[in-house]
């Protein structure tokens, strides 16, 4: 008994950040940073925050009255040689300046696209977006109409996906019995295009217990996801 009294007194451990309250965070502070700065910023701070997270108390104690070195010793094991220096990015009020490799050499357009073409690999779409099908398809699997499902998808219900340069194809995993799927006209509303909707919803998120948003709406938590999207989003 004597020992679970211990336990009990002791204060609750602490826990690092996710990556999205940290993205979250700092978007609030920067919204002219791009995605892909507040995307590493987050990975990095998070990651540190967990291992901190990991350390005794005094280990953490003796790490904050040595905070001018380490920031030093952050400086030092940076590289230097041809950088760039990029805006500052703040989080918590406080300036962090971030470095890039810079542009590198300059090209014409037609020879950018022959370097890209060389290097880029097709991607089937299912390979990202789980099982999809075209309007027939649907028709004939789920019985819905060419004409409604057409109708969902220009009002923004449902997540039409382009396969090649015209046809749409439709993740068939935002149908339950013939009908989209609560929320998804929510994530639609809030994305800026539909690629982008239906890659979030398929993505495993912190402030989501690590769950797939997709999963969460088909259990019904639609107030749950639509507050995450909006702050991812915004």
């Amino acid at each position: 008994m004597a020992n679970l009294a211990v336990e009990a007194d002791r204060p609750p451990r602490i826990r690092g950040l996710s990556e999205g309250a940290i993205r979250a965070a700092l978007q609030r502070n920067n919204p002219e940073a791009s995605v892909g700065d507040l995307r590493t910023m987050a990975t990095i701070i998070s990651a540190v925050s967990n291992a901190l997270a990991e350390l005794p108390d005094a280990a953490r104690l003796e790490l904050a009255r040595e905070k001018n070195q380490i920031r030093r010793r952050l400086v030092e094991v940076t590289p230097g040689q041809g950088v760039a220096q990029r805006a500052p990015i703040k989080a918590s009020g406080r300036v962090i300046r971030s470095r890039g490799a810079g542009l590198g050499e300059s090209v014409s357009l037609e020879e950018g696209r022959r370097r890209l073409a060389d290097h880029a690999v097709a991607r089937p779409l299912e390979s990202w977006a789980g099982p999809v099908a075209g309007a027939g398809e649907i028709h004939d699997s789920l019985g819905i109409p060419r004409s409604t499902l057409s109708n969902w998808q220009q009002r923004g219900v449902v997540v039409g996906l382009l396969r090649g340069e015209r046809k749409l194809a439709y993740p068939l995993d935002q149908f339950v019995d013939g009908r989209p799927l609560e929320g998804i006209a929510d994530i639609l509303r809030l994305a800026p295009d539909p690629r982008s909707a239906w890659l979030w919803l398929r993505q495993q998120h912190g402030a989501l217990d690590g769950l797939l948003p997709l999963e969460l709406l088909k259990s019904g938590r639609r107030a749950d996801v639509v507050k995450v999207a909006e702050r991812d989003f915004a």
